[in-house]
């Protein structure tokens, strides 16, 4: 401690130029935007996908959907009000003259747009005048295409882009998206772009914006805090500058090692922010109580430089400890997360375990400088109302002294009444349900799944003969009507296959012989489901994404039994087994995962931190009281959330490890205060001195904690939100956890003698 607090402005230079060399390096890390990314690479569903992909042509498109007063041509000035209606008129159906221009005008123009496959634009005008004139093929071609291209309405229809992958396109995916909205917003007012692709890169783009905004957010909030709280701009600079410093330095080393940011851990500079906030609520406080214990001085002389040194070196000797010991147990919270099966959380687990060491080292550079160096250098001011908050933990402590029993009974009651809401917790697959309302994605899905269908995609891929025959068609029209069996009770599926278009009448020259004429008319219809050179074929499926988690699953669990008791009927050779699958199932199971991870990292939470109590504070006993503090907040929050019924999402997935890590920090220093007291006082009176001293430190870190939080809640991407405010509520259950049921817990199990147990300025 002697050589930190004399080299301490070496030191603080040192950390100076080493943040500022780091800047260009943490400028130049970069934000993964692929969904894939959250898979490992021998998921089954994304390697099938991936191979989907690559035999024909991609899954990524976007539908550019609007409303036409007229949409078909037709005869009478009276348009019919469905498409049932307009398939009812006997004519040859055809879109209407001046839309179909209108169609032919935009689609040149999306083409036109670098990072468009505009070989595969599809739309109604140019499919229904390449379809045989005959009006029973044109009928069909229109059941066929509805639902993608033509809504039950008769009159909203929408143009299918495919764009190309971002490796093969010359421009950025963010610079061809704006392009295509601003064509869009051409056609009116009442138009919508929807597609996987704007959903995913519209969630990442906001998910990268909001990470940054609210990061300085919340710094600027907390320095307001520290300001009011302490009233001197050196105790917000030394914080701030630590923030800063620890955030530039893991950013660095994060790019040296050449990670990537995701969506998860977008949220990497704000939970070190409050780290480090935290933790410097803590020494301050502490260094103030020792400044406020030493007799006054007058200021610039050796006594005071004296005083200013040794009040250093005593609030370093009393929590180096305890602050080494909070960052270990805050690391084994977030490494808890090594356990779930997405990769993004694993990565986000290691990055927040670097960074926690980072803010540690950061502690040790910058801290020193900040309590021992200058002439004139006054302790924290104390906290405006602070005396009321002294009344008040008075008064906690004395409850739980007179009224043990019934403290017990409370928190018992609580717990126990949360445990079966834990058990209701379901997840939230509505891919909608990450905005908020008024955002345009869900405008826009709104918009397309009620006037045109499902905005989610997913297929049947599976092997074919080497050359089509009547028999293989025929049996594959056999599963597609198994499908449209399913469809039919649940009109949230659209099922589109190639034996739609091999059925097209007239049906004198059988299947096989059908497809070939069309394919030899139009090529890119039949592609979309065929592939020859592979000899593989695939079944497109579209479904509502704005569903419950429940409707998702059943579907997905449904066709998937539906396809696997139909090709094992069937004598029909694949290679691979047939598996419906694509990025809306990838989606489902993304939630579906960390749902089941997060019992996992709890536990694994739980084991860590029992055993880095355990070996702090040299007991068991000690080690296992920590855990029912820091438990009892998350089992309450959860447990509310399952019987409001609020649905998990990545936000609050990771509630309980990240929780359990955080608030971990409070009861170490609240015990290593209550030890110290225990080698001369009772303990009672060590309860009392440990809710005076560290009590008010767990009240003021807290306040900050839930301060940058909150922050959090001004995100438009809801996860964030969730994971902000739950939080919050959990940083508030972990004061009522640390200030009440630890001390009843000290009282009941401590001997009332001396204890030979060391604190943490032994370790």
């Amino acid at each position: 401690m002697r050589t930190l607090i004399q080299n301490r402005n070496l030191l603080l230079l040192v950390a100076v130029i080493a943040v500022l060399l780091s800047i260009p390096a943490s400028e130049q890390l970069r934000f993964d935007q692929r969904i894939e990314a959250f898979f490992a690479e021998d998921n089954r569903d994304l390697q099938i996908l991936s191979r989907s992909r690559r035999e024909f042509g991609g899954d990524e498109f976007v539908v550019v959907a609007w409303t036409e007063d007229r949409l078909f041509e037709m005869p009478d000035d009276q348009y019919p009000q469905t498409l049932e209606e307009a398939l009812a008129v006997d004519v040859l159906h055809r879109v209407d003259p001046p839309v179909a221009e209108k169609m032919r005008r935009v689609a040149a123009k999306l083409n036109a747009i670098a990072g468009v496959n505009g070989s595969q634009t599809q739309h109604l005008a140019d499919f229904l005048d390449a379809a045989p004139k005959y009006k029973p093929s044109r009928r069909s071609m229109l059941r066929l295409f509805e639902g993608t291209m033509v809504g039950k309405d008769g009159r909203t229809t929408g143009i299918v882009l495919e764009l190309l992958s971002e490796a093969q396109s010359v421009e950025t995916r963010a610079a061809t998206l704006k392009q295509i909205r601003v064509i869009a917003g051409e056609l009116g007012e009442e138009v919508a772009v929807a597609g996987e692709p704007v959903q995913v890169f519209d969630m990442f783009e906001m998910v990268e914006q909001d990470g940054q905004t609210l990061f300085l957010v919340s710094l600027s909030i907390l320095a307001v805090v520290l300001l009011l709280m302490f009233r001197g701009v050196r105790w917000v600079l030394s914080a701030v500058g630590l923030v800063l410093g620890s955030v530039v330095a893991t950013r660095a080393t994060l790019f040296l090692a050449g990670a990537e940011l995701s969506m998860v851990s977008s949220m990497l500079s704000s939970l070190v922010t409050v780290i480090g906030i935290a933790t410097c609520m803590h020494v301050f406080v502490h260094y103030r109580e020792i400044r406020r214990e030493q007799p006054p001085v007058p200021a610039e002389t050796p006594e005071h430089a004296e005083q200013l040194a040794t009040a250093a070196r005593g609030t370093f000797r009393d929590l180096a400890g305890p602050v080494f010991w909070t960052c270990v147990t805050t690391a084994v919270g977030f490494g808890s997360l090594l356990v779930s099966q997405i990769t993004p959380v694993r990565s986000f687990s290691v990055m927040m375990c670097l960074a926690t060491g980072v803010v540690f080292v950061g502690c040790a550079v910058v801290l020193p400088a900040t309590l021992a160096s200058g002439s004139r250098l006054r302790p924290p001011a104390l906290v405006p109302l602070e005396h009321w908050l002294d009344r008040g933990l008075h008064l906690t402590v004395r409850a739980v002294e007179s009224r043990p029993v019934l403290t017990g009974l409370l928190c018992f009651g609580l717990f126990a009444a949360a445990i079966p809401g834990v058990l209701r917790l379901d997840m939230e697959t509505d891919f909608s349900r990450n905005f908020r309302e008024s955002s345009s994605i869900v405008q826009s899905l709104k918009f397309i799944e009620s006037r045109l269908g499902g905005a989610g995609s997913w297929e049947i891929a599976f092997d074919t003969p080497e050359v089509l025959n009547d028999e293989f068609l025929e049996s594959i029209e056999g599963l597609t009507a198994k499908l449209r069996e399913m469809s039919d009770e649940d009109e949230s599926i659209n099922v589109l296959s190639l034996t739609d278009i091999s059925d097209l009448p007239p049906r004198i020259f059988g299947p096989a012989k059908t497809l070939r004429r069309i394919a030899n008319k139009q090529p890119e219809l039949v592609g979309n489901f065929y592939n020859a050179e592979a000899q593989r074929m695939r079944i497109i499926l579209r479904s509502a994404e704005q569903m419950s988690s429940e409707q998702k699953l059943a579907q997905i669990v449904g066709i998937r039994q539906c396809v696997s008791e139909f090709f094992q009927s069937l004598d029909l050779q694949q290679q691979d087994r047939p598996e419906a699958t694509g990025m809306f199932v990838l989606l489902a199971e993304l939630i579906q995962s960390l749902l089941s991870d997060q019992l996992k990292s709890f536990l694994v939470a739980c084991g860590g931190i029992l055993l880095c109590m355990t070996v702090a504070f040299r007991s068991l006993r000690i080690g296992i009281l920590s855990l029912f503090p820091n438990v009892f907040p998350v089992a309450i929050l959860m447990g509310a959330l399952g019987w409001s019924g609020v649905k998990v999402n990545i936000g609050t997935a990771m509630i309980t490890s990240v929780s359990m890590g955080l608030t971990v920090d409070s009861t170490i220093h609240y015990i290593t205060a209550f030890e110290r007291a225990r080698r001369t006082h009772s303990v009672t009176d060590s309860l009392k001195r440990a809710h005076a001293s560290a009590g008010r430190a767990v009240v003021f870190s807290h306040v900050a904690l839930v301060a940058g939080f909150l922050v959090l809640t001004a995100s438009r991407f809801i996860p964030l939100v969730y994971f902000g405010a739950l939080l919050s509520l959990s940083m508030i259950g972990g004061v009522f956890g640390d200030l009440v049921l630890l001390p009843l817990l000290l009282r009941w199990t401590t001997p009332e003698r001396k204890t030979a147990v060391s604190d943490l300025e032994g370790v």
